[in-house]
């Protein structure tokens, strides 16, 4: 009995004793959200490799935080390093500075969503991991040149119009490069146990969303920066984009361990032979309508999730530019949003048929914040409470709703359809995630302009 490699089914707990189970043997071990009539569950007579030491899952968690976080940490130091260091002269905005934000929000969405469709129809052809590792390459090229221009380029009056235009172009390459890869790598990871597509999710809050909310580990660094290097917005930036270009080298090198485990290259190829016949024939829209057949609540409950959070965070529940705000605000909402998305590994209530009704029922959060004491000198809509603990808990069950019923979406998608599908559902689900970010972000217009004029 060969003792170098262990076998285990994938819905055991990582530390069973290793040993070699078969799938046969097991009908009493459930999958997470088996016990749906709509869920698809295979129970094949046959040897599962075991995920040792969690290796994979690990790998699919710090990858979904690797490839955002240089569109994260450009988010968080852009108002200090960009529209106060670089357009900002003796104290007063440039037209730069009055615009470079709201341009940075529509470069930055358009080219990811574009990216996204354009994947999701199959139109950029090979295999999904080389879609994954070639923006973590781009990616890491991009803030090779960030570096250059922030060590050896100083604010003037010459350079403040092409720097501002280089910026937006970087911005518009970085977040085409993430739509690629988010939408492929949720794509990956549908063919892994639900828990695996849950990491890509995690990682991703810990992180960031598309949005370039700051993660907990950016709202921090944040806090950190302002009250270190106040003075010093460079040396800020420098090491932002120095823990960015560490993290995608440790991404681009994780992979070729990943590669090198039996049990991510048992999912793999179980994926692939199940799309064999739709991956010898062209494009057909048969196969995304039964896809879509089949996952279509799974979607829109991910689309309501972000478009709620999306409509009022960060823009609606902003008050001040402070510590104070920093840590009741954006630091609150991402950790409860990651601990959210953790709790949905553990727990999974309601089922996929289910989840519309809460994921519906979170509607109410956006007039919630509207009559809260938010945009405070703009507003002409009346403010019903003023409490700041009301505020915070409001904050503190949105954030932690939105990580665990998009966790579960995300994780449901894949797993309502049968397995030849899977992965097509995974990359229209997160093509579902963008278009709410998106909708949200441009609802978002809509809520200033009625706090504005009722």
């Amino acid at each position: 009995m060969s003792s170098s490699i262990d076998y285990i089914t994938a819905n055991l707990p990582t530390d069973t004793p290793p040993e070699q189970i078969k799938k046969e043997d097991l009908h009493h071990i459930k999958d997470p959200i088996e016990g749906e009539d709509d869920v698809y569950c295979e129970k094949q007579s046959e040897i599962v490799p075991l995920d040792k030491g969690r290796m994979v899952f690990w790998i699919i968690l710090l990858n979904g935080i690797g490839v955002l976080l240089p569109w994260n940490m450009f988010i968080t130091i852009a108002p200090q390093y960009y529209v106060d260091y670089w357009f900002t002269v003796n104290g007063t905005k440039t037209s730069y500075a009055d615009r470079f934000m709201s341009a940075m929000g529509i470069v930055a969405q358009v080219p990811n969503l574009i990216v996204a469709i354009i994947n999701v129809m199959n139109l950029i052809r090979g295999p999904l991991i080389y879609r994954v590792l070639a923006p973590l390459a781009f990616n890491s090229l991009l803030i090779v040149v960030i570096f250059v221009l922030v060590i050896f380029q100083q604010p003037s009056d010459d350079a403040r119009n092409w720097f501002y235009i280089v910026f937006l172009i970087i911005i518009m390459a970085m977040n085409g490069s993430n739509g690629l890869y988010q939408n492929s790598f949720f794509g990956l990871a549908a063919d892994f146990p639900a828990q695996y597509s849950n990491a890509v999710v995690i990682g991703t809050n810990i992180c960031g969303t598309f949005t370039g909310k700051p993660s907990p580990f950016t709202s921090v660094l944040a806090i950190m920066a302002t009250l270190a290097f106040s003075n010093q917005p460079q040396t800020v930036a420098l090491i932002y984009f120095s823990i960015s270009l560490a993290i995608l080298i440790v991404c681009l090198a994780s992979w070729w361990f990943c590669k090198k485990q039996d049990f991510y290259n048992y999912h793999v190829s179980k994926g692939n032979e199940a799309r064999a016949a739709q991956a010898q024939s062209s494009f057909d829209y048969r196969q995304y309508l039964e896809t879509f057949k089949h996952c279509w609540l799974q979607c829109v409950c991910v689309f309501l999730v972000y478009f709620v959070t999306s409509s009022v965070f960060p823009t609606v529940l902003f008050v001040s530019e402070n510590i104070y705000s920093g840590i009741t605000t954006f630091l609150n909402f991402n950790l409860m949003a990651a601990v959210g998305n953790v709790c949905a590994t553990f727990v999974t209530v309601p089922g996929p048929r289910l989840l519309i009704v809460p994921c519906l029922i979170r509607l109410i959060f956006i007039p919630f914040f509207m009559f809260g004491k938010c945009l405070p000198d703009t507003r002409s809509m009346p403010v019903l409470y003023s409490n700041e603990w009301i505020f915070f808990f409001g904050n503190t069950i949105m954030a932690f709703t939105s990580g665990y019923f998009s966790s579960l979406g995300m994780m449901y998608a894949p797993r309502v359809c049968p397995p030849e599908y899977s992965k097509l559902a995974g990359q229209v689900s997160a093509l579902s995630l963008v278009l709410g970010i998106t909708a949200g972000v441009g609802f978002t217009y809509a809520i200033n302009a009625m706090m504005q004029n009722f």
